[in-house]
């Protein structure tokens, strides 16, 4: 029914029985939900090691927890040699993955990912791609691997894909900024409602220690979490060995300053609108930008 999520296929959700049928399900889909493939006391125990750190001891950039945003620990977290690290860099995922891509791969870059109860952000339907492209790398040869740390469904935000959406390449995104806000890149809505009309929509629906491998042209995003469970994700990048990059530094800082430079300017924006609405209100003789008060109550 046109509007309601489609279930996945069942031959999307393996058990690691027939890799022939997953690579296939990956070529026309573009993603493979792995059932099980860490168990889960493997997975407990990560988390449970990664939630008695302190942010100062990972060394690594962690957002704020505040309300609308995700409490996350950025970068390179399969660089280390702890429980999230061994995890990520077990043999088993990479293993898959080459499978699936159809070639050797490896990681590039690492995070976990938080949505908190009540107030996780939202992530608006994007490719990977659109992250990735402007940074040397010249083919969507890559892949996003999504170890589910919690149980993860549509009660408390799961992703939703857009299955067979990776065989168009790149869609041209829109830039916007977050609510926290940062530069993002979202497809236009009414490029999505041509999508949807032909791709349908899939919610993932795992349990801790399923992983999700999706490839980056993959149309993808979540809601906002307004449950009360969290939502915590490892996430890793891969590349393949033959999509070698090219000038990555540079590519990376005139990206990363492009993107700051819309951050300025929507912040720089917002102040203006924000002072000139606090400015009225403190020169008007009656309350402005609210409900009006009954003459009675003035």
């Amino acid at each position: 029914m046109a509007g309601e999520p489609r279930k996945p296929d069942p031959l999307l959700i393996l058990n690691g029985a027939d890799d022939e049928v997953a690579v296939e399900d990956f070529n026309r889909n573009g993603f493979h939900l792995h059932r099980g493939l860490f168990d889960h006391q493997t997975v407990s125990d990560a988390v449970s090691w990664l939630k008695a750190q302190q942010p100062q001891e990972l060394a690594k950039s962690w957002t704020e927890q505040e309300p609308g945003v995700p409490l996350a620990v950025y970068s390179v977290v399969h660089l280390g040699k702890d429980p999230i690290a061994q995890l990520v860099n077990n043999p088993k995922m990479l293993e898959m993955a080459g499978k699936l891509m159809g070639q050797p791969t490896y990681i590039w870059a690492s995070k976990v990912n938080i949505k908190a109860p009540w107030c996780g952000t939202v992530e608006y339907y994007h490719q990977d791609f659109v992250y990735w492209k402007d940074r040397g790398y010249p083919r969507d040869d890559m892949m996003t691997c999504m170890i589910f740390l919690e149980k993860h469904n549509v009660h408390n935000a799961a992703l939703h894909v857009l299955p067979g959406t990776h065989r168009l390449g790149f869609i041209p995104h829109q830039p916007f900024i977050n609510i926290n806000g940062l530069a993002k890149r979202m497809i236009p809505p009414d490029k999505l409602d041509q999508l949807y009309k032909k791709h349908g929509l899939v919610a993932i629906d795992a349990e801790p220690g399923d992983v999700l491998f999706f490839h980056v042209s993959l149309v993808h995003g979540s809601s906002h979490n307004i449950s009360p469970d969290g939502r915590m994700i490892l996430l890793a990048q891969l590349n393949t060995v033959g999509n070698e990059p090219i000038d990555v530094s540079t590519h990376a800082k005139q990206f990363n300053i492009e993107r700051a430079k819309e951050e300025v300017e929507e912040a720089s924006r917002r102040y203006q609108y924000f002072k000139e609405k606090y400015e009225k209100q403190v020169a008007a003789d009656d309350p402005t930008f609210c409900a009006p008060i009954p003459d009675q109550e003035k």
